[in-house]
């Protein structure tokens, strides 16, 4: 079932990444009820500082926060970097970045720049204690797999990401924007999206796909060219806004190097060795189409504001893709920790979370989405979208602990007792 260099030997303790995946779906609330109390033009409109909060909240309290907890369970298995004490790092890092999410954000949403020092401080500890360990463990590894090279594309991408992000909190706190700002903020956000979290997503998707789902390998030239491109591109869309260069010709090269990965993706998943019916497969179909529809809409600039875009590309694509994860590594984590301790009476994978509830937050969560986009044609919609979209996430939370309140309490039971399995 396992690719070569995959050790699950080197696993860290379950309640780390957890608490990074139970963490998520409360900013996903909190993000519901920013839209459902503050007005549509405020939180729709990409030039203010409301939306900064408004979409910090998602990079960093969700995008951010399952990455995080995800990684830190996929460098010691899939790469074989293992994070020396791994509560301590965990502790700072998870702490920190729920602290520095709420300060940034809600700087920008309340106006309150105490608030703005706070959230600098604290993500400014999250990022650089993550990512300095991953960069100096990423690099020592030796078996290099496609997934590997991402991983430490990611890494880096990660850390200069987090320098523009600085950079233009500083210019927020000193009240003075500077000449290149706007040529900052577009490859800060470049960078953001296409550099820590598509490329990450990528170079997993490599290993993933095929041991999940049991589905085909990418093409080689996919594996080892693509997030090479891709990196390359970001630094060479630096120049281009900082110089006020045309960006069109770069912006063709993303959106082809994108569709092509989303090609091959769906194209693994819909021939798979084993066909058998997997609920979250839907998770994955639906986030790399709406990739492919995002693309669209960005390179052609179909809409006068980027509202649309933000919410395909964000909760479309992204978050889709993440919950999707979860639902996957939640489980396997509960079944493969447990087997490891000996437990013979123990639920299979697709036994911790029923899936008929995970069917009805797939649903939620596309009808959420259907209803955000309405509301750019018609304001009212934002009211049903934020109910449906905060139901939805109240439900990843449920579906996510029922499968963890498993694991709790078989854990406590003597693994010889076959009991224990109800």
């Amino acid at each position: 079932m396992f690719n070569q260099g995959l050790s699950l030997d080197q696993a860290p303790p379950i309640s780390i990444p957890f608490r990074f995946f139970l963490s998520a779906p409360f900013f996903g609330v909190l993000i519901s009820l920013v839209f459902l109390i503050f007005p549509f033009d405020e939180v729709s409109n990409q030039y203010i500082h409301f939306a900064v909060g408004v979409v910090h909240l998602f990079t960093l309290g969700i995008l951010t926060m399952i990455i995080f907890g995800a990684m830190q369970q996929m460098m010691p298995v899939l790469a074989g970097a293992i994070i020396k004490k791994p509560q301590v790092f965990a502790n700072i890092v998870h702490s920190c970045l729920v602290i520095g999410t709420l300060g940034l954000s809600f700087s920008f949403i309340l106006e309150l720049k105490f608030l703005l020092y706070m959230g600098v401080l604290f993500l400014s500890i999250s990022f650089l204690t993550f990512f300095i360990v991953s960069i100096k463990l990423l690099f020592q590894v030796r078996f290099m797999t496609s997934t590997v090279k991402a991983m430490r594309l990611f890494s880096l991408a990660g850390i200069i990401t987090f320098i523009f992000g600085f950079y233009l909190a500083v210019c927020h706190i000193n009240l003075n924007l500077g000449e290149h700002y706007f040529a900052f903020i577009n490859i800060h956000i470049l960078f953001g999206f296409f550099g820590f979290a598509f490329l990450l997503i990528m170079g997993v998707s490599f290993q993933v796909i095929p041991m999940f789902y049991v589905a085909l390998d990418f093409p080689k030239f996919i594996q080892h060219k693509f997030p090479v491109l891709i990196f390359i591109l970001l630094f060479i869309s630096f120049l281009f806004f900082y110089f006020d260069i045309n960006f069109l010709i770069l912006k063709i090269l993303f959106v082809l190097l994108i569709c092509f990965f989303t090609y091959f993706a769906l194209k693994s998943l819909n021939n798979r060795k084993r066909p058998v019916f997997d609920v979250t497969l839907w998770y994955w179909k639906f986030s790399l189409i709406s990739l492919f529809i995002s693309m669209i809409i960005w390179l052609f600039d179909i809409f006068d504001t980027n509202y649309v875009l933000a919410i395909i590309f964000a909760f479309g694509f992204l978050y889709s893709l993440l919950q999707g994860m979860v639902y996957k590594i939640i489980p396997f984590l509960s079944w493969f920790h447990l087997n490891s301790k000996g437990y013979f009476s123990i639920p299979t994978i697709r036994e911790f979370i029923d899936e008929k509830y995970i069917r009805i937050h797939f649903f939620l969560h596309i009808l959420s989405i259907i209803f955000f986009v309405i509301a750019y044609f018609q304001n009212i919609f934002i009211y049903f979208a934020s109910i449906i979209f905060l139901i939805s996430n109240i439900l990843f939370f449920i579906n996510s602990m029922i499968a963890v309140k498993k694991y709790i309490n078989i854990s406590k039971t003597n693994p010889m007792d076959f009991s224990s399995f109800k």
